[in-house]
């Protein structure tokens, strides 16, 4: 009897659970509700309350459940009653999920259509936005135009009022007929004076044609006076060399008196014997007065330009140590040198270069004429009578070949603090101004000659006076601290 009252509770359990949705049914935690804002509704609900439902259709029993062969007898005998209830069952649940099966179709092609109709919507507002653009572009000319209808009418209004004062200016056409007549008459006039001044400046024409012939006259003179210069050099230069050779010939034909010896460069006379300043002392006098060789051939290397195109080696008389030379050869320029003092020329030979023991007149005199492509003299003509300069621009411009140059740099005797170290030097008979030497080397037959001033006072003696306003202390200046040396060139 137990046993019967358990299977009947049981079986009302069972039954009221078809009844009742599970867990995953509707209102249950698993439930699944349509979200605001979706593009349709869900159907996970319902889907969920037929595959519940469906389970219960045609009841199974599991293998473990207890008083499983009575209840299955039970089943047995109530599914005679219960059969047109289960088909009806199932043909409620397909219906039902082939109803649900096409709503979702219908909701997807409705979401479809909706995201069309907001690309059309989209499309349409785009559309509408650049009409917007070009009626307001369209409204924006329309007034410009509108503008300049109305300035348009402003001018042709005020033209027309000028018209009609211009009209009443003009008066009748009497009044304009003698106007234009006056007018015309005018013209006349002016033809008139026109060809006059006509004549006139074909009188001018004439004479200016007078003018030219006489300017070309000019021109050829000019050019004949630049013609007669050169013959004028030319025969400087065959004078110079006539006058050598006659004092050559004139030195063979009688004993002349005695002649001082001739100094040789700017390392001084040559040294003899009883000579209070021999050689091997004048060597360091010059280094401490005229500067050390770095110095010294820093200031000759400018020079290099001016002999880099000569035709020929360049000689360099009273060489010294050689700085002159050293530059030369770095530059690839063939140079050869002499010089008196036996120390000067034992310091160029140990460089290696070409120096000659010699009085730099003998070894000039020795070398043939044209042979050379240049000559330099640094501070030797300080060194030598008047007599003997004269000689040595003569020799000079002889050993010259045709395009040679000739340099020779000594101390500025305008420049006192120049001139404050020439008698430094015991060996200097007496300063030789430029303009001196370019008028010596002109008269000698050279042409271009030039003055160079050189060798700047340092600021740290000169002071701030050079800078000063005052135009007499600037003068005073100018005196006092000028370059400290002059060079000057020619070609030959």
């Amino acid at each position: 009897m137990d046993d019967a009252r358990a299977l009947a509770r049981e079986l009302a359990a069972e039954l009221a659970a078809l009844a009742t949705p599970g867990p995953e049914g509707p209102g249950g935690a698993g439930a699944s509700r349509p979200s605001a804002g979706a593009d349709r509704p869900s159907l996970s609900g319902p889907r969920a309350i037929l595959e519940n439902g469906a389970r219960f259709v045609s009841p199974t029993l599991p293998a473990d459940a207890p008083f499983r062969s009575l209840k299955a007898l039970v089943l047995r005998a109530l599914r005679i009653v219960t059969r047109d209830q289960t088909v009806f069952n199932s043909a409620v649940a397909e219906a039902l999920r082939t109803a649900l099966l096409e709503v979702e179709a219908l909701l997807a092609r409705e979401a479809a259509g909706r995201r069309e109709l907001e690309s059309a919507l989209n499309a349409a507002r785009a559309a509408g936005e650049r009409n917007a653009e070009r009626l307001d572009a369209e409204e924006a000319a329309r007034l410009a135009l509108g503008g300049l209808l109305g300035a348009a009418e402003r001018r042709l209004a005020s033209a027309e009022d000028r018209f009609r004062e211009a009209a009443g200016r003009l008066g009748t056409f009497d009044d304009v007929t003698a106007d234009l007549h006056a007018t015309q008459r005018r013209v006349d006039t002016l033809e008139t004076r026109s060809d006059e001044a006509l004549g006139r400046i074909a009188g001018l024409l004439s004479r200016v044609d007078g003018h030219g012939s006489r300017i070309d006259e000019a021109a050829h003179g000019v050019e004949r006076l630049s013609q007669l210069a050169e013959e004028v050099r030319v025969l400087r230069l065959e004078w110079s060399a006539l006058r050598s050779e006659l004092r050559k010939e004139g030195g063979r034909a009688k004993t002349p008196a005695r002649v001082e010896p001739v100094a040789a460069a700017a390392s001084g006379p040559e040294p003899q014997a009883d000579d209070p300043l021999s050689a091997g002392l004048y060597a360091e006098f010059e280094r401490t007065f005229r500067g050390s060789e770095a110095d010294i051939r820093h200031r000759q290397e400018k020079d290099l330009a001016l002999f880099a195109a000569v035709p020929g080696p360049v000689a360099d008389l009273g060489c010294g140590r050689g700085e002159f030379l050293e530059a030369l050869r770095d530059a690839g320029r063939e140079g050869v040198g002499c010089d008196s003092n036996p120390v000067a020329v034992a310091i160029c030979r140990e460089k290696g270069l070409a120096v000659d023991e010699a009085d730099l007149f003998g070894w000039l005199e020795a070398r043939p004429d044209g042979s050379l492509g240049g000559v330099a003299a640094y501070q030797v003509v300080e060194h030598l009578q008047p007599r003997q300069l004269t000689v040595l621009v003569e020799t000079a411009v002889r050993k010259l070949a045709p395009g040679g140059r000739l340099l020779l740099e000594t101390v500025n005797p305008e420049s006192v603090a120049a001139m404050r170290w020439f008698w430094m030097d015991l060996t200097h008979v007496r300063p030789v101004p430029g303009p001196s030497l370019a008028k010596l080397m002109e008269a000698c037959g050279l042409r271009d000659v030039e003055v160079e001033l050189r060798s700047p006072v340092p600021e740290a003696v000169s002071g701030p006076v050079a800078a000063s306003t005052d135009p007499v202390v600037r003068a005073m200046a100018g005196l006092v601290f000028a370059p400290q040396d002059v060079a000057v060139t020619g070609v030959r």
